[in-house]
Order: C-alpha cells, then structure tokens, then sequence
C-alpha cells in the first residue's frame, strides 16, 4: 500500500483513476492471453500470460503518468493536433515500454532473446497501448467535461439558492418595515396623552420606548430573538398603554417554564397584543382584559393571546395591515411549518401562533 501510495503521489492523479488504469490494463492483458490461446497451443498459455501482464503493468503506469501530462500541454491546441501528438507520443510510449518489459521478461520470466522478444511484442505493445490510451483519453476528457458540466450546474443551483434567500430576506424586511412604522405610531400616540397630564410618567413611557426602538432594530438584523426579550418588549408596550388607557386595560403572562428558553421572530407577540388593545380594548368604555400565554407542545412553540373583546373572523383581516403581514411574515420565514390560527374561546378571542421550537443560546 506504500509503494502504491508512492507511485500515485509521484505520478499524480487520483486513487480512482489509477484503479480505472489498472483495471483497463489487465483486462487488455487478459484478453490478449485469451486470444494468444486460441491460435497457439495450450501449453503456451502461462508464459503468454506472465508476458501479457509484465507489458500491461509497465504500459499503465508509463501511459497513466504520461499521457495526461501530454493532453494537458495541448489542450489549447485544435482537436486534430491535440490527436496526434496523442498518437505519436503513445508510439513512443510503446516503443519505451516494450524495451523496459521485455528486459524484464527477459531476465526473470522467460529466457529468449532480447532482441526477439522486441521484435515479437512491439506490434501487439503498440496496438495495446494504442487501443488503452486512446480510450482512457476519451473517457478521461468526457469526464472532465462532465466534471466541468457538473460543477457549472451546481454554481447555477448554489447562486439560484443565494437568491431565493436574498429575495426571502427581502421580503422579510419589507414586512418588517410595515410593522414597524406602525408600532411606532400607536406607540408615540400613547405617550402624546401624557406629556401635559403627567410629564413624569411621559418621560419614564419616552425611556420605554427607546428600549423598544432598541429592540426592534436590533432584532431586524437577528432574525429571531429569545422569547424572554419578546415578552419583556410586550411588557413595556402594555405598560405605555395602560399609562393612556388606565384601569381600562388589565393584563396577565402565563408563560411556561419549558418555552422561556425558545426564539421567535421579532415582534411577533407584540403584534398580537397591539391588534387587542387597539379592536377589543380601547375602543370599549369598559376596557377590557388581555392575557399572554406561551407553552411547548412537542416540538413545537405555541404562543397565543386572549382579549375578552367580542371576537372577528379571519377573513375581516386587512391586507398589508397588523395580524395579515404576520401571517405572511411567518409563510416567508416558515413556510408551512409556521401558521396562526383565530377562535372563540372562553367568552372571548384567543389567537394563536405555532412555530417550530428553536432554542435560544446563551450569550
């Protein structure tokens, strides 16, 4: 395996194609005993064989080193060239291998002449190596042209990939763009209210949302962002209304302790929340109660929130607006594997979204 080993590195190619030498080589061998045998008689068989394979080893490891060395320095060349030089140098490869084999049949193998026995192998050494060099040379530049085709569809199929992300990322961000001017409206509207009746607490909602706009767009960069984050985000954001709406507006987490260590796209609770307050909420006298809730279910992460407001269909979701955009914002980033659904429940509505569960790393 040494010498092998050894050989290979100093004629170069790879362990494949020295196998694809070898295996030619002594299929040639093989066959030219056969045909030796039934011209000569029988007895001849075994010393036709030791000569056949002693010619076709030298043959391969000569032919294999050589000739695409050869077909390398002329692949610039037009193909017509490019087959001559072939020819002649697998000639002059012949005429070479022949020597060297029949000085060692000569001296370890059989002990004829020298002379005769080059006079005897030349013809079948040049037609042999004519015949394996001419059909390792198609098949070794048919697979390079595959190599090359291959590797030309893979590069297509790598960069069709890169863009179908860079499109996705794309539309992920142009829908995280809606959202976010939007948050950012409602938002500076709550703390609008305050600024003459309580500037102190105006000040303290101002601090609240800059931690917001912090979070919002740095998370735009992270993709998703630890459960624990969303939730404190949401926190602020029911405090900044509670500060405009009062006791109107009453709120509970409910957040089990196998979903803390999960990741969910940015906002996305808080999307659900800011559609509560703004339908069932605040447009009440009476206010009413929301509360979050979040949990595992297999593999999966479910997070939902419940108002106590009287409820609406799927279908009265606006495009482009609010619970629409984060149903589309989880088709672009989960396909099938994300989804929200809206029912009844409890005397009031309850929407829920389920992604597959990922686990957030410690920083």
């Amino acid at each position: 395996m040494a010498i092998a080993d050894g050989i290979r590195r100093l004629c170069g190619g790879s362990r494949a194609y020295w196998l694809r030498v070898g295996g030619v080589s002594a299929m040639a061998a093989l066959l030219v005993t056969a045909l030796f045998a039934a011209l000569g008689p029988p007895a001849h068989l075994p010393v036709t064989l030791r000569h056949a394979l002693v010619h076709a080893a030298i043959m391969a490891v000569l032919g294999g080193a050589l000739v695409p060395m050869i077909r390398r320095r002329v692949t610039a060349a037009a193909p017509g060239a490019q087959w001559v030089v072939t020819i002649l140098s697998l000639l002059i490869l012949a005429a070479g291998g022949t020597l060297l084999a029949c000085a060692v049949t000569v001296t370890a193998v059989t002990p004829e002449p020298f002379w005769q026995c080059v006079r005897q192998s030349l013809p079948i050494t040049a037609l042999l190596t004519m015949t394996i060099g001419a059909g390792l040379s198609l098949y070794e530049a048919q697979r390079t042209r595959l190599d090359a085709v291959t590797l030309e569809l893979r590069t297509r199929e790598l960069e069709h990939e890169r863009d179908r992300k860079l499109a996705l990322q794309a539309r992920l961000a142009s829908l995280e763009s809606r959202l976010q001017p939007h948050f950012l409206f409602n938002t500076l509207n709550a703390i609008s209210t305050l600024i003459q009746d309580d500037p102190d607490e105006a000040e303290r909602m101002v601090e609240s949302l800059a931690a917001l706009l912090r979070f919002s767009l740095d998370a735009s960069e992270r993709g998703l962002v630890p459960l624990a984050d969303e939730l404190k985000i949401v926190t602020d954001y029911l405090e900044i209304e509670r500060a405009r709406l009062g006791e109107r507006l009453s709120y509970a987490l409910d957040v089990h302790g196998d979903a803390v260590p999960g990741e969910v796209p940015p906002l996305v609770v808080q999307t659900l929340v800011e559609n509560s307050v703004k339908h069932a909420i605040a447009p009440r006298p009476a206010g009413g109660r929301i509360r979050v809730t979040a949990s595992v279910a297999g593999e999966r992460l479910v997070l939902g929130v419940w108002d106590d407001g009287p409820g609406f269909a799927p279908a009265a979701m606006r495009p482009g607006h609010g619970l629409d955009s984060l149903q589309a914002r989880l088709a672009a980033r989960f396909g099938t594997a994300g989804g929200m659904t809206i029912v009844r429940h409890e005397g009031g509505t309850l929407v829920s979204v389920s992604l597959p569960r990922a686990v957030s790393v410690t920083r």
